[in-house]
């Protein structure tokens, strides 16, 4: 028994020996250097924490290179791809070895320079770190190269692709400015890439970013869309304001209700080296929505949890309780003054005097807000639910004389409130073409003149004013897809780099009159009073007014056209009709072509190879389709359900061919869409109706069918259409827009009676 015992304790003395051996190693491990690859990776996991951050990391890149247009494409909430083009200045193909490299940056030169710092970045870690968890292209112009360049990035350094056999750079097709591509970010981090939910979270994470960065920014054009969507998500126009931005990227109704917190240099002066300006919500506003909080300090987009609860402290004596302010505050501060280098992501700074400025922007929106906020806006509940009415048992006298006090004059009270929800309104308008099937228009008498502008031919003839029209096309299978009611939203203006269209469209803007956009914006459409001479009428509150809708359509149809170019949809013909067809039905009623010796056969076949050699253009800029055998397979697409009369389409052919401007690129952008303007104006084949006689028999070859159809479109296609996307010029108030009433001087001519 003492033999086993003895046994039995070697063994137990043994096994705490071993025990204690794998938590008390004999002597200390060996230090050992970490692999550059290992550094490199661990590195880039601190500073791209997830896709925002790389967008954000890009996006001010592009910044410090000078880009007034970025356009963002992500797939798959950026883990599958993230790629940024921007027109900067591009890289050099010199540099190109060095882009991905860690610490290899423009920006920054010695230690000190940190204490002049003006750009975004500065360590040349973004792209290195971005080109250690994901694949990484770069296709780069600068205006001096007569190619672009495309490089090609793994772990820092380049590669070839699996077609090559050399990483250098390639000459490839590009634009002036940078296109960076990552694709399958965290490739190598499993882990990493399995912690994000969803998709959609670390897309809505992206435009959070891009949103802030577009209202800090608004002299730059932003985009950003899903890689497999057509339409962005976020689009802003270069040279706009904070503003204007907030109102397209946040709420209109948000933008209405901010206050400017102008400019205003932090006391002492001398010592802090400091102004503050930005935009901020007002005792009425509740933002409940994520993302109303954006502080720059020297354009760099940072948080600050001491200034945002500085700031919350101070709304609480405005705000109810539970809500919250949106706040945007760009602060401009020595940069002597700022340390930037604190967080690997940048999003944390310390700045010197912190607690003085802080007090100081404080003050600078305290102002603001008790200088604005002389009333408030309460919801409250009147009666809780049981409880007794309390005005039963007052005085009736009283109650009466109190509704009477609130209640407005008679000849002030706006007799039709379009704002107001009717039972109708809730149902969708039917369109008369979905009623009966829509008949084919009766080709009109060849001799029978009709009444439209002049063409001014080869040889600078100018045509008399009466012409023919043949016959028209087939229009069923144009009205296959359902109409969509709503008409509210606004039609997304098209990025272009053309100078001519830019000019364009700041001149329409430039052209505008405050009175007939605020009448045309809030309008309500009354009647037709006169279709063939193009006479509406609409409401604008105790007015109405008799307005030329055609001339209307001229000028809202070309700003159309305009603000799409580049981008119009397509309006399909089938079957497509031959092109030498349709000019050679308006040939045929164009009046003086052989007095004035021209052979009509001639003129046609010169049209039809002009527009034939121009058609690449057209199909590219406007979207007009006619294939290498002269088939016109498509026409553009201004509004959305909204058909122009395809009658007019021989016409408007001709027009291409004899009043477009084609040796001048602005005048041939101009003229052209002026003339699809007025194709799809809503006037009557004799718009100019001299005679009775010549309106009468134009009524009679319209069908009822066909005349409901363009009512119907007039009514809710067109008239809803004017209160957005145009500038409407001055010289239309004047011209085409008539005041004929006015319920006050109603009143007065009663009252005499």
């Amino acid at each position: 028994m003492e033999v086993d015992q003895r046994r039995d304790d070697v063994e137990e003395v043994s096994a705490v020996a071993v025990e204690s051996e794998e938590y008390e190693p004999k002597g200390p491990k060996p230090i050992k250097k970490l692999s550059i690859d290992v550094i490199n990776s661990i590195a880039a996991a601190e500073i791209i924490h997830r896709p925002s951050n790389a967008i954000k990391e890009l996006i001010e890149n592009s910044l410090d290179a000078g880009s007034t247009s970025i356009k963002i494409s992500i797939k798959e909430g950026g883990l599958k791809l993230i790629q940024i083009t921007d027109n900067g200045h591009g890289i050099n193909k010199s540099d190109l070895p060095l882009l991905c490299t860690r610490y290899a940056t423009s920006k920054l030169a010695k230690f000190s320079d940190l204490q002049s710092l003006t750009t975004y970045g500065f360590r040349g870690e973004a792209l290195a770190s971005i080109s250690y968890c994901s694949h990484v292209e770069v296709i780069t112009k600068t205006k001096e190269d007569g190619c672009g360049w495309k490089a090609l990035y793994a772990d820092g350094e380049l590669v070839a692709s699996k077609t090559e056999s050399s990483p250098e750079p390639k000459p490839a097709a590009a634009n002036d400015g940078t296109v960076i591509s990552a694709e399958d970010l965290f490739y190598n981090m499993p882990l990493r890439k399995r912690a994000f939910k969803s998709a959609s979270d670390e897309y809505n994470r992206i435009l959070d970013v891009i949103q802030k960065y577009a209202v800090h920014n608004p002299h730059v054009a932003w985009s950003c869309k899903k890689a497999q969507s057509s339409l962005p998500d976020i689009s802003t126009s270069a040279a706009s304001s904070s503003r204007a931005n907030i109102s397209l990227l946040y709420t209109a109704a948000l933008a209405a209700d901010l206050l400017e917190v102008p400019e205003t240099v932090l006391q002492p002066a001398d010592k802090l080296c400091a102004t503050v300006r930005g935009w901020i919500s007002n005792a009425n506003t509740n933002w409940t929505r994520r993302g109303g909080w954006l502080f720059f300090i020297n354009n760099r987009l940072v948080d600050s949890t001491k200034l945002k609860k500085a700031l919350e402290s101070l709304y609480t004596a405005f705000l109810a309780k539970g809500s919250s302010p949106w706040i945007y505050l760009s602060l401009e501060i020595d940069p002597a003054k700022v340390d930037v280098n604190v967080h690997p992501t940048k999003s944390d700074v310390h700045f010197l005097s912190e607690d003085e400025i802080i007090e100081g922007i404080v003050g600078a929106v305290q102002q603001a807000l008790s200088g604005a906020n002389t009333s408030r806006t309460f919801s409250v509940q009147s009666l809780l639910p049981g409880a007794a009415d309390p005005a039963i048992g007052r005085e009736s006298d009283l109650s009466s004389r109190s509704q009477l006090a609130r209640r407005a004059a008679p000849n002030y009270k706006i007799r039709m409130d379009p704002t107001n929800r009717t039972l109708d309104s809730m149902l969708a308008p039917l369109d008369p073409s979905q009623i009966a099937p829509f008949s084919v228009s009766q080709p009109l008498d060849a001799d029978r003149p009709s009444k439209r502008r002049g063409i001014d031919v080869e040889d600078g003839l100018e045509l008399d004013e009466e012409d023919g029209i043949g016959q028209s096309e087939q229009r069923e299978s144009l009205w296959d897809t359902p109409i969509e009611q709503s008409q509210s939203s606004s039609i997304p203006e098209s990025s272009c780099d053309f100078t001519s269209i830019k000019e364009l469209r700041k001149a329409c803007r430039r052209s505008a009159n405050a009175e007939l956009s605020e009448i045309l914006a809030k309008h309500s459409f009354v009647g037709v009073a006169d279709r063939s001479l193009c006479l509406s009428l609409i409401q604008y509150a105790t007015k109405l007014y008799l307005v030329n809708h055609a001339a209307l359509s001229d000028e809202h149809f070309y700003q159309l056209g305009l603000r799409q170019f580049g981008a119009i949809n397509k309006l399909k013909l089938e079957p497509p009709p031959l092109l030498k067809d349709l000019l050679e039905v308006a040939i045929e009623q164009e009046r003086g072509i052989e007095e004035h010796g021209l052979n009509k056969e001639h003129v046609v076949n010169v049209l039809d190879a002009l527009l034939l050699r121009k058609r690449d253009m057209l199909d590219e800029y406007f979207s007009l389709t006619i294939s290498d055998n002269g088939l016109v397979e498509a026409l553009p697409m201004l509004l959305k359900s909204y058909t122009p009369n395809l009658d007019r389409l021989p016409h408007f052919l001709l027009c291409l061919g004899t009043r477009v401007d084609w040796a001048d690129e602005k005048a041939c952008f101009e003229t052209f869409l002026r003339e699809l303007a007025f194709f799809y104006s809503p006037r009557p084949l004799a718009d100019s109706a001299s005679s009775n006689v010549d309106s009468q028999s134009d009524d009679t070859s319209e069908t009822p069918d066909e005349v409901s159809r363009q009512l119907w479109q007039l009514e809710h296609v067109l008239f809803p259409s004017y209160r957005r996307d145009t500038s409407w010029p001055r010289n239309l108030l004047s011209k085409d827009v008539t005041q004929i009433a006015n319920l006050p001087d109603l009143f007065r001519i009663f009252e005499r009676c």
